[in-house]
């Protein structure tokens, strides 16, 4: 899983995108990367865009089309894409993206960090579709946003949505320990517990050692 955003400035009388040429692609396309299993898909963002352009996201507004969800308490509630796709970057291996549009009226207040490409261009849709090695789905994407999105959807500033983790476990133990590799000590505790059917009775049914999801996929067949 990815994320990237495409970070918009009116210019010069247009609309125009932040791009870099990509260092091991050799394409043009918009900042953004890998969400690491170590965190959520905001956070990514937020070193990814530090990382490749500089900008923090107290320089930033994110483009939403709706109001952001209030009040959850188990929840942290990020800003919604403006597309998700998924494409193969090279054979055998593919991405699925979550693709922000984000829009600015400041330059960045860092640079890119080492290894990262030094080539960043602000170019409107008609510049990038003309440049040779811009990718031609990320012109579609691009033309979409300056012409469909910016000026129609709000301005929120990125600061609005926390960086922070889920601020607690929605439970304490899951039903079916075995398949989430839970300690020996944890699975026991879990079997001996009564468990209680509709009616308030105790049931003497064990949980099975594998459960289907409501789509009918092996949870203990998933990669962790």
């Amino acid at each position: 899983m990815t994320i990237s955003a495409w970070i918009m400035r009116r210019q010069d009388g247009e609309v125009k995108a932040l791009v870099h040429r990509h260092r091991k692609l050799n394409i043009w396309l918009q900042p953004g990367g890998h969400i690491e299993h170590t965190e959520n898909p905001w956070q990514a963002l937020a070193h990814e865009l530090r990382e490749e352009t500089g900008y923090e996201l107290s320089q930033l507004r994110v483009l939403q089309a709706l109001p952001a969800v209030e009040g959850c308490i188990h929840d942290v509630m990020h800003p919604a894409p403006v597309a998700v796709n998924t494409h193969s970057p090279y054979p055998g291996h593919f991405h699925s993206d979550l693709v922000m549009a984000m829009i600015t009226d400041e330059d960045p207040v860092g640079e890119p960090g080492p290894g990262e490409s030094r080539e960043l261009a602000w170019m409107s849709p008609d510049e990038f579709a003309a440049l040779d090695g811009a990718e031609h789905d990320a012109v579609q994407i691009m033309t979409m946003i300056a012409r469909n999105v910016v000026g129609a959807w709000s301005e929120v500033p990125a600061t609005a949505f926390t960086l922070d983790d889920a601020p607690e476990p929605l439970t304490e133990t899951v039903q079916n320990p075995e398949s989430v590799g839970e300690t020996p000590a944890l699975q026991d505790a879990n079997l001996r517990r009564p468990r209680t059917d509709k009616s308030g009775s105790d049931g003497g049914a064990e949980p099975s050692a594998t459960s289907s999801t409501d789509d009918g996929v092996n949870e203990s067949s998933q990669p962790q």
